[in-house]
């Protein structure tokens, strides 16, 4: 039931990504969601593997839920979350912030709730310290990527 859940959860947001109104190009999309993978990867076996501070489920459909919720809800989350605030006033940028810290932080609960993690000297505290870390480094990194396409004369102002 937990596989099932998270894979029409991933369904829905790959959706919602796919049909949302992009203001960054295909590239640069493509590399950005390359870029949150690999960053949501390398913290998340950190914190799990080397610190122990979050054990994830052994079992096989349990670990595809932690493996969805990792490589592909985390990061298309923070998409959509640049896609919609992008060059847009710092109040859409903060109550877009919020609302996708919050989406992150019930995802989280969503796996406690369904065993698929465990926090081990965690708590949800740290969590919304390391979604809003997220969403600093997303627009950070997507403004900076921006700036060297313009000045690469690919992209126009």
């Amino acid at each position: 039931m937990e596989l099932v859940i998270y894979l029409i959860l991933t369904w829905f947001i790959g959706t919602y990504f796919f049909f949302q109104k992009k203001r960054l190009l295909f590239i640069e999309n493509l590399m950005l969601f390359l870029f949150f993978l690999f960053i949501n990867k390398c913290v998340l076996t950190m914190i799990s593997m080397n610190l122990s501070l979050i054990m994830y489920s052994k079992e096989p459909h349990l670990f595809l839920s932690f493996w969805l919720q990792r490589n592909i809800i985390f990061p298309l989350i923070l998409l959509i979350f640049v896609n919609g605030v992008f060059m847009k006033s710092k109040g859409v940028k903060l109550i877009g912030g919020l609302f996708t810290t919050i989406v992150i932080l019930l995802s989280e609960a969503l796996a406690i709730h369904f065993s698929i993690i465990n926090y081990h000297m965690w708590s949800f505290l740290i969590s919304f310290v390391v979604a809003a870390c997220y969403l600093l480094l997303a627009l950070g990194v997507s403004a900076i990527y921006r700036r060297l396409l313009v000045k690469e004369g690919m992209v126009n102002t």
